[in-house]
């Protein structure tokens, strides 16, 4: 699939996007200064609010941005203490510093729970499966890892120091995939989607345990509809309820008869015995690089490093066993059938 490039849209090469800015291998050190008693008070709320967003840039010089900011998101705005955020930078003000202006908005995911050990964990868990999604494929949101000083405007809250993270916006993901968002994209025939890519992203949702997503109703999934070819693109995002990330929050998937958000069960469409085999492969190619990426993060503490590790250990000999022409394989393949003709579309394995 070609990739348009951004002199292709008229955007000169040479320029960036202001998530460019952000994006680093390293934590960003990030100021929000805004009502934060609003923000919290009023978290149910549409309502976006002034805000000045700072970040030191590549360069080294403090970078300040007059913007716009409001809680997003359904349930973490409801259970969480503190609401995740859409940042909403001035198309204007992003021309005059020399970024592309197409694409302003940006979702900060929050610490949620005022407990600083289990935010960290939260966050840093989740942070690190879009970066395990990214190793997977390269149709995936870029993340930047951020502490973040929130401090309230009005000088009724003390300052808060917590982790975050921030997403590309949606239309930037889009463009680099090679297409552009598909917001009327819902319920898309299955021969309609891109089959390779499909199935890599249910068996990663699969891998990380995560059953909170659907792509027939684009639940934590976006759309993707190539500029050349065919075939939708779904790109995940959302993967708090995974098991991989395990928050005290996440309720399991009852509708597939879960009972911890631990347990597993493959909700992608069925696939010949070719691509099963091609998709488990390129995730046993990719398993050193993710393990690496998982050992390196010290953001989170050994024990839990070493859980996460544990967890794919445990789906990654179920990839084995496939290959390896155990009965599991006649058995998902058996599922997988039963499940399509009850127009489910999926297969389920429990542990």
């Amino acid at each position: 699939m070609a990739i348009i490039g951004l002199s292709t849209l008229g955007f000169a090469q040479d320029k960036q996007t202001i998530f460019d800015a952000l994006y680093s291998s390293e934590i960003l050190e990030v100021t929000i200064e805004t009502d934060l008693s609003y923000l919290i008070d009023n978290r149910k709320k549409d309502d976006y609010q002034h805000a000045i967003f700072s970040f030191e840039n590549a360069e080294g010089r403090l970078e300040q941005h007059d913007m716009k900011l409001k809680p997003r998101g359904k349930f973490r705005r409801n259970v969480c203490d503190f609401p995740p955020i859409k940042l909403n930078f001035s198309k204007d003000r992003l021309m005059e510093r020399g970024y592309i202006a197409e694409y302003d908005k940006l979702k900060l995911v929050t610490h949620c729970m005022d407990d600083k050990f289990a935010s960290r964990e939260n966050v840093a868990r989740e942070y690190l499966a879009y970066r395990l999604y990214n190793i997977i494929s390269d149709k995936s949101y870029r993340v930047q890892l951020v502490r973040i000083d929130y401090i309230d405007s009005k000088d009724r809250i003390s300052r808060i120091r917590r982790y975050g993270f921030i997403l590309e916006d949606t239309d930037e993901m889009a463009h680099r995939a090679g297409g552009k968002e598909c917001e009327e994209c819902i319920n898309v025939p299955a021969d309609e989607l891109a089959q390779k890519e499909e199935h890599i992203m249910s068996v990663f949702q699969y891998m990380i345990g995560n059953a909170d997503y659907n792509t027939g109703m684009m639940r934590n999934v976006k759309m993707v509809r190539p500029y050349t070819g065919t075939g939708v693109i779904p790109v995940p995002y959302d993967f708090d309820f995974a098991g991989f990330v395990d928050p005290s929050y996440a309720i399991p998937n009852s509708d597939y008869g879960l009972v911890s958000v631990k347990q597993r069960v493959f909700l992608g469409n069925k696939v010949d015995s070719a691509l099963l085999s091609s998709t488990l492969q390129h995730f046993l190619f990719k398993r050193m690089e993710m393990e690496r990426e998982i050992d390196n993060f010290k953001l989170l503490d050994r024990q839990n490093r070493t859980e996460v590790l544990r967890y794919l250990d445990t789906f990654y000999k179920e990839a084995e066993n496939i290959l390896s022409g155990s009965p599991l394989r006649e058995t998902l393949q058996k599922q997988a059938l039963r499940d399509n003709e009850k127009g489910k579309g999926t297969n389920e394995v429990r542990r």
